[in-house]
């Protein structure tokens, strides 16, 4: 069981960028929509050493890598980039699933045992310091099929069972190579918004307002 404390999304219009800053120097996350179709992720700056930053993750969830530190104005010293046009949908429906939580973090329990989501329907890629992993265990066949596969781009990827499992998924929840798995399953990082997504997407679970069917 983890507890993880998460920041929360809120949406602000340009007008209330005040407000907006201040959500986000207590801790949580902001969409500061400019215009209907375009919109900013405003969030506290990641921190580069911590593979675990929630702010970083929040950012790569949307396909994208890079940010800017604001050096002056109201936003000044938070990190902002800007939210691509298709992916406008997924920052308003975070500000929507948040908006029943009141303050700009929240704390919440995971138990990964209970859950297995990130380990369904996902894409790990597979790099050198896994194949060294894999190589010192004695467990080569883990870069080949059946078990793995390399993709048109030439990438190695862990291959899924037909249900969408992962080959090294038990029924319960355990991972059979857990002391070895790879970076990828190794950084994952509880109470993402990548986290969160696979417990929407897997399991139902909305830590927040359900969508609206």
């Amino acid at each position: 069981m983890a507890r993880v404390r998460r920041p929360v999304v809120r949406s602000f219009d340009k007008r209330f960028v005040r407000e907006c800053a201040a959500w986000v120097r207590a801790g949580g996350h902001a969409v500061l929509w400019d215009s209907p179709d375009r919109a900013r992720l405003v969030l506290p700056r990641p921190d580069p050493d911590d593979p675990m930053d929630l702010g970083r993750w929040s950012i790569m969830d949307l396909g994208k890598s890079s940010y800017a530190v604001v050096r002056r104005g109201p936003l000044e010293g938070l990190a902002t980039t800007p939210v691509p046009s298709d992916t406008l949908d997924i920052v308003r429906e975070r500000a929507t699933r948040d908006s029943i939580h009141r303050g700009p973090t929240r704390s919440m329990n995971l138990d990964c045992l209970a859950c297995g989501s990130c380990c369904r329907s996902n894409d790990v890629i597979l790099e050198k310091v896994d194949e060294r992993r894999f190589a010192r265990a004695g467990r080569t066949e883990l870069m080949r099929p059946p078990l793995a596969r390399r993709r048109r781009d030439g990438r190695i990827r862990l291959r899924l069972l037909p249900n969408g499992d992962c080959h090294h998924l038990g029924k319960d929840n355990r991972c059979a190579i857990y002391a070895i798995r790879p970076d990828a399953c190794s950084q994952f990082p509880v109470g993402s918004e990548c986290c969160l997504f696979a417990r929407e997407e897997e399991m139902g679970i909305v830590d927040g307002l359900p969508p609206d069917d």
